[in-house]
């Protein structure tokens, strides 16, 4: 069976939906290397969430430029060996095979050298291997004859250390923004199921659409999984599509924020984020400071940032959200409060109440699954279980071993749920395996 993703990916650059201005450079930075000119920044670096079409615009990019393609994963060649074998080697020489080998320009094309997941070749731990890896990377940017572009989820981990500012500076860094819900029902899964014969409801895309977290294939992903063997999609079918974590989508627009220094950018990325603005003005509120290195930028970006829980402040009050957008400008503001652009400093950390939500949550989704499990044997009523007996119960598993295992292995816990029961990890392993062989010696 075909994916859908793969079957209506964008041949072309101008099929894709979104990014109008990075499309337009992309395609800029095309027509120069195909025209014979090497531009003064050899390499691309794409940068934003999965899903959002990076990897489509740069094999659409080499499909409208008529180049072949070579696609290299970072991940799997972390060493400067088997970088300097493909990339390297093939970069000098102007032109070589899918295998590495060299070609002469007369019996070869231009390629385009696509290094993806390269925010992962410096995950290494210190091994001179990896090392090595970032080493060949810039000396192949630096001495190519060949259109490189370098794929990333996160440019931070691209970018860091000596070597990293070195890459940076020889490098144009282009960001993918994610579509909104909206944009991606209408636009992207519509026409999908108009292709395939598909009736299924506006709301019901934007349901699956709005659950994708901004990803594109993944909203694709799962409109094909709800239509296997049916030609109509209701809304009921949708609520088998469980949502993405949204937390790498507030991330990203935060990252954009701090970085920009145009208002009118901070505006589109807040524009596209399917996020209440209270959310993305703790995350930014949280991380400031550490980014904002002079104290006049900082003075000017927490005063924005007042002003917009002022207004979120009447909104609560007077119920009128035509104040929406003041505040919506305000937190963009921030953007131009600073006077010189910064990079990115550590790692951006989500605000204290969220980590405490995510906390709770996690907490309440464990005691839920194992009071259900645990009503089945009691013939309690779940909420019964969860009330009245479930302090008890953790206190009597944490205590006894025996009884541990016993429930482990009669309840069929996971590994994560005896985790939760035992408050750690440390006799979690130990557990699981003497359940298992319980439930063997039961059957």
């Amino acid at each position: 069976m075909i994916e859908w993703a793969e079957k209506y990916r964008p041949k072309s650059l101008k099929d894709i939906i979104g990014n109008p201005e990075v499309v337009k450079k992309i395609r800029e930075w095309g027509e120069l290397w195909k025209s014979g000119k090497i531009p003064d920044k050899k390499a691309l670096v794409f940068e934003g969430r999965p899903g959002v079409g990076k990897t489509t615009a740069a094999l659409a990019l080499a499909n409208d430029m008529g180049w072949g393609v070579i696609e290299l994963n970072a991940s799997d060649i972390r060493n400067e060996e088997r970088i300097k074998d493909i990339a390297l080697r093939g970069s000098l020489y102007e032109t070589f095979d899918d295998s590495g080998d060299f070609l002469s320009s007369k019996k070869g094309g231009r390629k385009l050298i696509i290094i993806d997941e390269a925010d992962n070749l410096y995950e290494g731990r210190g091994e001179a291997g990896d090392r090595g890896g970032r080493k060949a990377i810039i000396e192949t940017v630096k001495s190519t004859l060949q259109p490189i572009i370098l794929i990333v989820n996160d440019p931070y981990e691209l970018f860091k250390g000596e070597q990293g500012i070195v890459l940076k500076n020889m490098v144009e860094e282009l960001k993918f923004r994610a579509l909104n819900y909206k944009q991606i029902a209408a636009s992207i899964l519509k026409p999908i199921c108009a292709k395939e014969g598909i009736l299924v409801d506006s709301k019901v895309l934007e349901k699956i659409a709005q659950r994708s977290g901004g990803d594109v294939r993944a909203a694709i992903n799962d409109l094909q999984m709800l239509a296997m063997g049916k030609k109509i999609i209701t809304e009921k079918d949708a609520e088998y599509v469980g949502s993405r974590d949204v937390v790498e989508n507030i991330y990203s627009a935060t990252l954009d924020i701090i970085l920009s220094m145009s208002m009118k950018t901070s505006r589109e990325v807040l524009n596209s984020l399917d996020e209440d603005p209270q959310t993305i003005l703790q995350w930014i509120d949280e991380n400031i400071s550490q980014e904002y290195l002079d104290i006049d930028d900082l003075d000017r970006a927490f005063y924005y940032l007042s002003l917009a829980n002022t207004y979120l402040g009447r909104i609560r009050k007077r119920q009128y959200y035509g104040f929406l957008s003041y505040v919506m400008d305000f937190i963009a503001a921030v953007s131009i409060a600073k006077k010189q652009k910064y990079g990115i400093h550590g790692k951006l950390k989500s605000p204290d109440f969220i980590r405490a939500m995510a906390m709770r949550k996690r907490s309440k989704d464990y005691r839920d699954i194992i009071s259900k499990k645990l009503a089945k044997i009691t013939h309690q009523s779940i909420d019964r279980t969860s009330f009245e007996f479930f302090e008890i119960y953790m206190k009597i598993f944490r205590e006894n071993r025996r009884f541990a295992i016993w429930q482990t292995a009669i309840l069929s816990l996971s590994e994560q749920e005896v985790e939760f029961l035992m408050g750690s990890d440390e006799q979690v392993d130990s557990i699981v395996d003497e359940a298992r062989k319980l439930r063997e010696r039961l059957k």
